[in-house]
């Protein structure tokens, strides 16, 4: 069975991620469109974990990977649950556990303390607030604790608003 992973390049949604069981391996193949340069593909995980999955080719006017990885080092290197895809342009520094850990510095020691912990997620900006996403399935733990009923299920996301200073962004 093929399963359709979130496929990421600067925080936006991009191409196709698919994961395939196969026996003892895992097998991931990504598709984008033609781009600037060649990228890199990183497979995330949920608490900052991160494994190059390799440089994508072009091949028939589209940027294309292939890459079979044994289960056991995915459960090794905590990738075997919820994962999704990160293309880095080559010769970019990628984003990480020892990047910053966003664009909002929060004010409140508790939530700085979850979001240094969660640097996994997917900034972007909408309007005067930010949106934070995390991939998700009901079922699985919920990132930034401390905000969880700030949090709302988008698809196979769970998506955080903050204002400028970090707090949750309040809608009437």
């Amino acid at each position: 069975m093929e399963e359709r992973l979130p496929l990421y390049e600067k925080g936006v949604s991009t191409g196709i991620l698919l994961r395939r069981e196969e026996g003892l391996h895992t097998a991931f193949s990504a598709e984008c469109s033609q781009g600037q340069g060649m990228r890199k593909l990183w497979l995330c995980g949920e608490t900052g974990e991160r494994l190059l999955l390799g440089t994508l080719l072009p091949e028939e006017g589209r940027w294309r990977l292939r890459r079979r990885l044994s289960r056991s080092e995915l459960q090794r290197r905590s990738l075997a649950g919820a994962v999704w895809g990160e293309l880095v342009l080559e010769g970019e520094v990628q984003t990480g556990p020892s990047a910053a850990v966003g664009p909002v510095t929060p004010r409140d020691p508790v939530i700085a303390q979850a979001l240094d912990k969660n640097r996994s997620g997917r900034w972007s900006r909408r309007g005067t607030e930010w949106r934070l996403s995390f991939p998700w399935q009901i079922g699985q733990p919920v990132p930034l604790l401390p905000l969880f009923c700030f949090a709302r299920p988008e698809g196979r996301e769970l998506v955080f608003l903050l204002d400028e200073t970090g707090y949750p962004a309040m809608h009437e």
